[in-house]
């Protein structure tokens, strides 16, 4: 592996909201370990009152922690794990602040906005932006087993996993017909999942998902697509669809 120079570490850290003085004696006190206040400031090459300021905010941010020894301070950095930590955390709530900010967005006019995502990632998009639901409350209309054939399980278990962490409760109806053996996907309180059976005869080729003012479409495995609809009406409509099949359809 090669290691890049100390100038350069900095540079990058301050990319992930550290300032350079941050970065600095952040990058010393991982060289160090356990050291004071007094050493740090000398191998970073900045003043000790400086010094004290760095150390202060990366111990409210949670990369340095510090101990007493004889009535001396010492300091240590945290593992540089945590500053991943930090990232993902921050990564997250921002995930949950652009549906909000996607709500405000002011789209052209008054036409549907349609949006094509071709191949495997195009409909691994689509189907990701179902995570984005601000009301919470997704409708489904598929075949799981068909969205397994695309995207393989892990990675339809990790949505789903992903859909509970953020509190959206899924309806969904599925094909009796293209249904998995071992119905691996139940109704569960746990799981935010309420599941139906479309009456026998009902084949579903694609996948449909109905939230907020949106309507996802996801193809067969023979295509290989997503398409994202962005109007209120539609999504309305389908909703009322949605409703009607369920009415007909067999509780799990």
């Amino acid at each position: 592996m090669n290691h890049l120079d100390n100038k350069v570490i900095e540079r990058k850290l301050t990319e992930y909201n550290l300032t350079e003085k941050q970065a600095k004696i952040y990058l010393s006190a991982l060289n160090l370990g356990k050291t004071s206040v007094q050493a740090l400031a000398r191998k970073a090459r900045i003043e000790r009152s400086n010094a004290y300021d760095a150390i202060e905010s990366l111990i409210e941010k949670g990369l340095m922690s510090v101990a007493v020894e004889d009535k001396k301070r010492y300091f240590t950095a945290e593992s540089p794990t945590v500053l991943g930590r930090i990232m993902e955390e921050k990564r997250i709530e921002l995930d949950a602040l652009l549906p909000h900010l996607e709500a405000i967005h002011k789209t052209a006019g008054t036409a549907p906005r349609v949006m094509l995502y071709p191949g495997i990632e195009g409909y691994r998009t689509a189907y990701e932006n179902t995570l984005k639901c601000i009301e919470k409350k997704l409708f489904g209309i598929f075949s799981v087993r068909d969205m397994r054939e695309v995207l393989g399980a892990d990675v339809v278990d990790r949505i789903i996993e992903k859909r509970v962490m953020r509190g959206i409760a899924l309806r969904v109806i599925r094909s009796q017909e293209r249904e998995l053996p071992d119905v691996r996907y139940p109704t569960s309180a746990s799981q935010l999942r309420e599941v139906r059976f479309a009456p026998h005869g009902m084949d579903f080729p694609i996948t449909t998902y109905v939230y907020d003012n949106k309507v996802v479409i996801l193809s067969s495995k023979k295509e290989t697509f997503g398409l994202i609809i962005e109007s209120a009406d539609i999504a309305q409509a389908h909703r009322y669809y949605f409703e009607a099949l369920w009415e007909i359809s067999k509780p799990q």
